[in-house]
């Protein structure tokens, strides 16, 4: 295989929206957690890498309604990771925990409504990608595309 046919393979196999869910969980911990061995920096271009590929085969056009999504899945997986540590705060208090336990499945919702657009705008065709948890259970947040 010569370098040109390399570049065109992907490193993952996941469709853009987990990929770009991917990204941004590991944008969250590089922010956070540091990435002294460069691990999560290599991690993110191998994701941009099959990302780029991706829109170059679907053509896909980056708007306003794209860039939301993205917005959004980031806002969530952060507010996700936050809550998480709540959780693990709380783990003594079960009233506390359930609530927090309940926002996470709320903001997964969120998330998860997010990536099966993406997934529509990339064209998926195979419904068992999508994500059957997209209910919010009551979650009065107005967010809307």
């Amino acid at each position: 295989m010569n370098k040109k046919n390399i570049k065109k393979e992907r490193q993952f196999l996941p469709p853009l929206a987990e990929l770009l869910d991917k990204l941004t969980v590991t944008q969250i911990k590089q922010a956070i957690l540091g990435d002294k061995n460069k691990d999560f920096s290599n991690e993110m271009k191998k994701i941009c890498h099959d990302m780029d590929i991706i829109i170059e085969k679907e053509n896909i056009k980056l708007d306003s309604k794209i860039i939301r999504i993205i917005v959004l899945i980031s806002q969530m997986n952060l507010h996700i990771w936050k809550n998480k540590d709540l959780m693990q705060e709380n783990l003594e208090n079960n009233e506390k925990y359930l609530e927090l336990l309940k926002l996470a499945h709320q903001l997964n919702g969120i998330r998860n409504k997010m990536k099966n657009i993406l997934l529509d705008i990339e064209g998926a065709n195979d419904e068992s990608q999508k994500k059957s948890n997209f209910e919010t259970d009551n979650l009065d947040w107005d967010i809307d595309l």
